[in-house]
């Protein structure tokens, strides 16, 4: 393996790839990238000539590799090749992803409705087809990088793993980097994205502790006012307020309910919102409201993932304590 990994290295540098005093192996968090030395800084940067789009990635034989009709030269098939059947796909990635699939297709219809409805993932459709492709799918979508409108996988940098309250990577033209960390003993991780731990499960296939949790789809009657708030149960970037007016209807795409970072966002947010729709009349006991409910959807969810008994539900049992935890210390 070491010599692999020797050998990795010495075509990725060649491509003008940056792979300095870093190495791969298992850590707290599965397999992972490492400093050699912790006293010299690590940095690794995919070149954009190394990054293959998704869509131009196909199965073959259960291998993957680029389609036949894409433009990429042999040497940057080869290296792709050698790489996912050495140190991604091939080497666990695709056992773990088909693990974590199997799991989800053993759950049963109730909770499946549940998570439909509420997390807005129908498993039922993501599991229809082709498994292998199945496969294949939520493991490219799960290690992508977007650039622009397109996703593409960025080879050795897409094994660093995902850790919450960390520096983001840096993505420019050239390529994609990790970022600029100070020499350390530690395990080099940064933050995939800003999400809801729920998001993250259903999209990578692990549970970490995000900071935010973003609530569930809902429709509340304001009797007194006569109109309607909606929501879209939708994540939020960069705390967007998008709403839509619709007759007696106002329709949010997403509302923050809990922030371990800044406690009072999901007041804050509310506020601007009854502001931004000219309802100022509107008390904030419709949040607390949003709260309870948000907190009793979990528990259904939740105590239907304690009537599976696998590693997965296990996962997601976890998952709906920690966000449940979050919303009640709001409530």
């Amino acid at each position: 393996m070491k010599d692999n990994w020797n050998f990795l290295l010495s075509e990725f540098r060649r491509f003008g790839g940056i792979a300095d005093n870093v190495c791969q192996k298992e850590g707290e968090y599965g397999r992972g990238i490492f400093p050699v030395n912790p006293s010299i800084r690590a940095r690794i940067f995919t070149p954009s000539k190394l990054m293959v789009k998704k869509d131009d990635i196909d199965l073959e034989d259960n291998k993957l590799r680029i389609k036949k009709d894409k433009e990429y030269n042999q040497e940057i098939r080869d290296f792709f090749n050698f790489y996912q059947d050495n140190f991604s796909w091939g080497s666990g990635g695709k056992e773990t992803t088909e693990l974590f699939e199997k799991g989800l297709s053993l759950f049963n219809s109730n909770i499946k409705e549940l998570i439909n409805k509420y997390a807005l993932v129908d498993l039922d459709a993501r599991h229809r087809g082709d498994w292998n492709e199945i496969v294949k799918k939520q493991f490219l979508n799960a290690r992508g990088v977007t650039f622009g409108k397109t996703i593409f996988i960025a080879p050795i940098w897409e094994l660093v793993n995902h850790k919450v309250r960390s520096l983001n990577f840096i993505l420019n033209k050239e390529g994609v980097s990790t970022p600029n960390y100070p020499a350390s003993n530690c395990e080099i991780r940064f933050s995939y994205s800003d999400t809801s731990s729920l998001n993250r499960f259903f999209s990578y296939g692990f549970f970490s502790e995000e900071t935010i949790v973003f609530s569930i789809p809902f429709s509340i009657k304001i009797e007194d006012l006569g109109i309607y708030i909606s929501c879209k149960g939708l994540a939020l970037k960069n705390d967007s307020m998008k709403i839509e007016r619709s007759g007696n209807k106002i329709i949010l795409e997403g509302l923050p309910i809990a922030d371990v970072n800044h406690p009072r966002l999901p007041y804050d947010y509310f506020d601007q919102m009854i502001r931004k729709i000219g309802h100022i009349n509107i008390s904030q006991d419709l949040l607390l409201k949003i709260f309870q409910l948000n907190i009793s959807i979990r528990k259904k969810i939740l105590d239907e993932s304690q009537l599976i008994k696998n590693e997965v539900s296990d996962t997601l049992t976890k998952l709906m304590l920690y966000e449940i935890n979050l919303i009640s210390s709001h409530d």
